[in-house]
């Protein structure tokens, strides 16, 4: 993952080869090769991945597209293609896959900004992602990974293309609804089919040259974008604000060893998280970092202050009311209180947070999430 977020390619593929040799069937690290193989327009040496990715599951899209899409380049007719890349598949499965390659998404072509929103669950990701939406010139898709998700058998997955295109149930866009005219059921399809230029085509798609998403965190952007060619704002929280945020929403009617436990953990990933963005996140652009709570409390200079560093044009007004594009995802409660105020803005500064003694000792005594907190404040104080 460091190889990754760093963008040592070279290193990242080698290390992807040396892990699948001892485990060929991981699914994760051969998507994410051949993924990296396609962005670097490589992609006759992704095609053994595809292959064994559509080996292990007859009703993998993105690896059946990925071998039609070759057997068309060699002359083959997109249905004979179809046909040979997913002979296991059914009959709308294929023809999903002649759809898409009839009509693959646009990318956009020339300047592209892309800024990604980073940080852990709950930092405030969604109402940033949204604010920044409104500046002029920018439009905002939110967490555009849930763009080719379906709702089915109780739980959130990849879609296969082996049922009716009509009939899936995607996630929904959090302006329009399922229904949305620009996050149609071809376009999402045209992604499942071909992740490259992932944030290219969303751009193309929602009319924009700069882009905000709040994909957040670092797994997900170097899939989506392995290359890395973006900016990005890493918004967080104090840990115990965190914390509080991350507390509320679990069950209320466990007993304390529970709470403790589950607070050791959540100290642990949010160490983690953030050492990471601070010591190995390179993507191509600038890295800015942003204290939550502060912007809360101040978020007119600070909001000044975050487009001046990723060069983004300022408008106070987003403040007060800002009208998301076709954003997608992000934190229920955040969108429907701005839906419920007819996305007006409403900023008010975080209150301190109030734990049990028991918490406040864990968190104090994390070493690495106090080491973590004291150079994400160092970071912040550099955009004043």
């Amino acid at each position: 993952m460091n190889a990754r977020t760093e963008r040592d390619l070279d290193a990242a593929e080698w290390i992807g080869s040396g892990l699948l040799a001892r485990d060929p069937g991981d699914e994760t690290v051969r998507r994410y090769t051949a993924r990296l193989l396609q962005a670097q327009g490589r992609s006759a040496h992704a095609l053994d991945h595809w292959t064994a990715l559509r080996d292990s599951d007859a009703n993998d899209f993105e690896a059946a597209f990925h071998l039609a899409e070759a057997s068309v380049a060699a002359g083959l007719a997109p249905d004979a293609a179809a046909r040979e890349a997913a002979p296991a598949a059914n009959a709308l499965f294929r023809a999903a896959i002649v759809d898409a390659l009839a009509s693959p998404a646009h990318a956009l072509e020339g300047e592209f900004r892309h800024i990604a929103i980073s940080g852990v669950a709950y930092c405030g990701s969604t109402l940033l992602d949204r604010v920044l939406g409104g500046l002029p010139g920018v439009k905002s898709i939110g967490e555009s990974h849930w763009i080719t998700k379906v709702h089915r058998d109780g739980r959130y997955c990849d879609m296969t293309l082996s049922e009716p295109l009509e009939d899936a149930k995607f996630v929904p866009c959090t302006v329009c609804g399922a229904r949305c005219e620009v996050l149609t059921p071809a376009f999402r399809r045209s992604l499942a089919a071909d992740n490259t230029n992932w944030y290219r085509k969303i751009a193309a798609r929602v009319g924009t040259r700069i882009l905000v998403s709040a994909d957040k965190n670092l797994p997900k952007l170097t899939d989506k974008d392995p290359l890395l060619d973006l900016s990005a704002l890493v918004v967080f929280k104090s840990p115990e604000q965190a914390w509080a945020s991350q507390l509320d929403k679990l069950p209320k009617d466990r007993d304390e060893s529970f709470y403790e436990a589950e607070c050791r953990k959540y100290v642990d990933v949010w160490s983690r998280a953030y050492s990471a963005y601070l010591n190995h996140f390179r993507p191509h652009g600038r890295v800015v970092f942003l204290n939550f709570d502060a912007f809360t409390r101040d978020p007119e200079p600070l909001l000044r202050a975050v487009c001046e560093a990723l060069d983004l044009g300022f408008d106070a007004d987003v403040l007060s009311r800002t009208v998301p594009g076709h954003a997608i995802g992000g934190n229920g409660r955040a969108m429907r209180r701005l839906r419920d105020k007819d996305y007006g803005v409403d900023i008010t500064p975080l209150p301190e947070p109030v734990l049990d003694p028991a918490h406040s000792a864990i968190i104090a005594g994390h070493p690495g999430a106090q080491a973590a907190w004291r150079r994400l404040m160092d970071r912040h104080a550099s955009l004043a």
